[in-house]
């Protein structure tokens, strides 16, 4: 009878595993314990790409994701918006936020319906623009993701208002502000989708921008409606709620330096007084908002430089976290006089030095190794392995104005020891000082002097790969171009551009409005980031601008690295401890993881023939009250993209296993809720698989050994409004038996509340009220402020704001030149059909995602080789810079590095 039961429950798990519900427990039934949907959707893997020809990516187990009828959660937003407003009409508080809960429940009533409406017409145009069938992806999808998350966000907040309200340590401030706070970033989506929606009448059939060779004047009038939109609301309480997280808690801390230095930058205050402003921003989100806003808005070149240098923070990580490597090198390539190259013709085409701007000088490039190589190491190093047949050819990112090779080690490291081959990063030269042609000058030129000289590289010269991300992505593709234009046989073998900019133009494109939210990309950053690439900035002084332009050695302000340093050292906070800031952040998910000419149509500066299976990361539970912007939203933060135009598709790597059942009991959602697998596929729901494995279970016992059945009670789940079918109890039933047992989960377990956790939760409670009244007196003195000020003083800093545009005075002294080597979009048919094979990576919450999806289209229909496009989900641009602190970005960098793979052609079996 045992040897039966034991049998019995190993068909049960497999038949569990079979549909990727995984279980705690290996052993016997009724020791499998309570199924945690939680914990067991934290431990599965999650990717989403899709290859088009050439070799696939090896398939994972499939992870069950929640799919839920969008009309019913609108419904149930304003159902439970509806709920709160009659109760705390009804049984109003002394404390003035229960007024000021009505009036954002009434806001939401309010704005609901407007917002379904708009998120049906772009539902409507958006599958016009994917770059086919097997890959729903472009901005107009990002944007229904982008209200799809703020819903839910509004849902799990009114939910825990409603079930917490009557208790006596309820934080009525803390959910007033956050209800108030997304009901802002709904008011912005309002007012900024319909001019979204107008600019798609203006677009070519499928093409995410207007005309490439008309007037692009009439748009800068679509920038100065976007610019006059207050853009705080997503630098406050909502910073970084569309990324999961992780990425989220990672944009939370760079907000508060940003918005700390911006204040020192601007009056000059000491580490006293950063230390005092790191605090009032990290509890008053809206003030840190302020300062951020108005920072990137005013700020100069030498601010953005330091401002995308923030990831050089990553120095500081220990080496403890990354692999060894045995050749770590930065190099200088001295040479006398030019190079050259075979050309297609079998003569040989010269690659002059490069020196554009700053004259002559060597190019860096520094080399990695796992391993010590012939020709790579030093002749007297003992156990050298023979020349590698590939070799990878890396361009890093940085808005062409910051960073370096060596803040990208994070990842190339780990690329390195599992590719088995060696890495060049080409450390090329930065602007404003050295713009274009100058970056792409010298990554030729070290291109050139790697395939002249591979031995000195431990490389045998076969293949090569070029990778780059973001502006470096945009550096390998202009290299290519150049590389066809000179004629030049000995091309890559591939190109991996990862989240690459393809036009540097201010054209509008729904995904780009997704700039006005992004912590790292906003779009006063990357216009200037543009700017000085092209030539077009200047350093002389700009009475007419806030900030001052000149460079910062003449205007004495510190580096943002500088200040960083000084704030740690302040603070005493040691980055290389492993127990604060970021290392924090990387030891938390270590440890639950496993320049200006006229623009033209011909204009360039050359002549045509010139002289994963990861871990996800289950949030710790002593971490839920770090601060009062991480309770009962992060969640949520796992939206979907996918072309089911009915529903809303949640990530199962971050679920709250709380908000789920939520969905699962309520009466307006429990009928429309399925499971899917990955494929979108529709499968059981884990109570129905449990409970009619119950029942079959009972079957057999009952068959074996006349035991006492096993009663199961049963409920049924239908969906009228879903045009797929929902696998029925009985098909389940049949499906389960055929397979000897079906999955089967205990009954959830009731579990008593031990006194030290009440206690603990009492603690936590208490110290999120401390942090409310801590918001509320750092808010005081900025209100009595404004009530001192003048309201004539008022009315006219208004008027100057609203009446100037800082982008588009910047616009109006900058003119970027139409270059294919600086965008590759104006690049002609002829030449991008000649492009070696690309992999393309890109982000659906990235406001470069329209660059990556109308170059693959432009590709594809010029006859190109598009090897492959991958859009991953809730990672942010610049996601490899954040691989060791989120385990959703290190599930990208494994996306990248397969396709790195299949580029190089190395084989699985080979040894990395």
């Amino acid at each position: 009878m045992r040897l039966l039961q034991r049998s019995t429950d190993v068909e049960i798990l497999k038949m569990r595993e079979a549909y990727g519900f995984e279980t705690a427990s290996t052993g016997g039934l009724q020791g499998c314990g309570v199924f945690d949907t939680k914990e067991s959707f934290n431990s599965s893997t999650r990717r989403n790409n899709v290859g088009m020809g050439g070799e696939r990516q090896k398939q994972h187990k499939l992870s069950p994701r929640l799919s839920i009828d969008r009309s019913a959660i609108y419904n149930l937003l304003y159902k439970l918006a509806n709920d709160n407003e009659e109760y705390f009409t009804k049984f109003p508080t002394t404390a003035k936020y229960g007024q000021r809960i009505v009036e954002a429940c009434i806001d939401v009533q309010q704005t609901t319906p407007k917002l379904k409406e708009l998120v049906m017409k772009l539902q409507e145009i958006a599958p016009r623009f994917d770059y086919d069938e097997k890959v729903p992806g472009n901005g107009f999808r990002s944007l229904v993701c982008i209200c799809d998350t703020v819903v839910l966000h509004l849902i799990s907040l009114l939910r825990v208002c409603s079930e917490m309200r009557g208790s006596l340590m309820f934080r009525l401030s803390h959910y007033t502000k956050e209800i108030e706070a997304y009901n802002t970033v709904v008011y912005f989506l309002l007012e900024a989708l319909p001019q979204t929606l107008s600019t798609q009448e203006a677009m070519p059939d499928g093409f995410l921008f207007p005309n490439l060779k008309g007037d692009y004047g009439k748009w800068h009038e679509l920038l100065r409606g976007v610019e006059k939109l207050d853009s705080s609301c997503f630098y406050g309480r909502p910073l970084g709620f569309q990324f999961s997280p992780t990425c989220s808690r990672i944009f939370r801390f760079i907000g508060i330096i940003l918005a700390t230095y911006s204040l020192s930058w601007e009056k000059g205050h000491g580490p006293i007084g950063s230390l005092i402003n790191s605090g009032r921003f990290f509890l008053s989100p809206e003030q840190r908002a302020a300062r951020i806003i108005k920072v990137t808005k005013e700020a100069d070149i030498g601010f953005c430089k330091g401002f995308w240098n923030l990831s050089e923070l990553g120095n500081n990580v220990p080496k403890l976290f990354l692999p060894n490597m045995a050749v770590n090198d930065l190099r200088e390539i001295v040479t006398n006089g030019p190079l050259s190259m075979e050309t297609n013709d079998g003569d040989r085409v010269p690659i002059p030095e490069p020196s554009a701007h700053t004259g002559y000088r060597p190019v860096k490039i520094r080399v990695m190794s796992h391993l010590h190589r012939q020709g790579l190491s030093p002749s007297n190093i003992s156990n050298q392995q023979p020349a590698s047949p590939y070799l990878l050819f890396h361009c890093h990112g940085g808005g062409y104005v910051a960073t370096s090779s060596k803040s990208h080690e994070t990842y190339l490291r780990v690329w390195a020891k599992l590719l088995n081959c060696t890495i060049v990063s080409v450390e090329y030269s930065l602007a404003p000082e050295n713009p274009f042609p100058r970056p792409t000058e010298e990554v030729l030129f070290a291109y050139a002097w790697i395939v002249n000289n591979p031995q000195l590289f431990g490389w045998t010269g076969e293949r090569v790969c070029m990778v780059g991300d973001s502006a470096g992505g945009n550096l390998i593709v202009s290299l290519n171009l150049r590389l066809i234009q000179l004629n030049v046989k000995r091309k890559p073998d591939g190109l991996v551009p990862c989240y690459t900019p393809f036009l540097f133009q201010y054209l509008p494109s729904p995904s780009r409005l997704l700039s006005v939210m992004d912590p790292l990309l906003h779009m006063g950053v990357v216009l200037r980031c543009v700017a000085a690439y092209t030539g077009a900035y200047t350093f002389k002084s700009d009475e007419d601008n806030g900030g001052s332009t000149v460079p910062r050695e003449e205007n004495g302000h510190k580096s943002l690295q500088e200040y960083v340093e000084q704030v740690q050292k302040t603070q005493r906070i040691d980055f290389t401890s492993g127990s604060q800031s970021i290392v924090s952040l990387v030891n938390l998910s270590q440890n639950n993881s496993p320049n200006g000419t006229t623009p033209t149509e011909s204009t360039s500066f050359f002549k045509i023939n010139g002289t994963i299976p990861s871990v996800s990361c289950p949030q710790r539970e002593d971490e839920e009250m770090e601060s009062e912007e991480d309770d009962d939203n992060q969640s949520m933060s796992s939206v979907r993209i996918d072309s089911d135009p009915l529903h809303i598709h949640i990530s199962p790597s971050v679920f709250d296993n709380n908000f789920v059942n939520f969905l699962q009991t309520h009466p307006i959602t429990k009928d429309q809720v399925l499971w899917c697998d990955e494929k979108g596929v529709t499968i059981p729901s884990p109570d129905d698989i449990d409970e009619v494995a119950q029942e079959v279970k009972a079957e057999i016992m009952n068959e074996t050994d006349d035991l006492t059945t096993i009663a199961s009670s049963t409920s049924s789940h239908t969906l009228s409004s879903v045009p797929i079918e929902k696998p029925t109890k009985t098909t389940l039933s049949a499906s389960l038996s055929n397979n000897s047992l079906g999955s089967y989960r205990n009954p959830p377990l009731c579990h008593k509340r031990s006194l030290s956790q009440t206690l603990a939760d009492t603690a936590s409670l208490a110290a999120g009220h401390a942090l409310d009244n801590l918001s509320e007196w750092f808010d005081r003195p900025q209100k009595k402020l404004e009530r001192t000020t003048g309201s004539q003083e008022l009315a006219q800093e208004k008027e100057e704001t609203e009446n100037r545009s800082h982008l588009l005075e910047l616009l109006n002294r900058s003119a970027v030149p139409r270059d294919p080597l600086i965008s590759p979009m104006y690049a002609d048919d002829h030449l991008i059909r000649e492009l070696p094979p690309m992999h393309l990576i890109g982000c659906h919450l990235d406001p470069l995602l329209d660059d990556t999806i109308a170059f693959a289209r432009k590709l594809k229909d010029a006859g190109g080789k598009v090897a492959s496009l991958d859009l991953l989900p809730h990672v942010p641009h610049g996601f490899l810079n954040f691989t060791l602190m989120s385990p959703e970005c290190r599930d990208g960098a494994k996306v990248c590095l397969t396709r790195i793979r299949q580029a190089l052609g190395i084989p699985h079996s080979h040894n990395g």
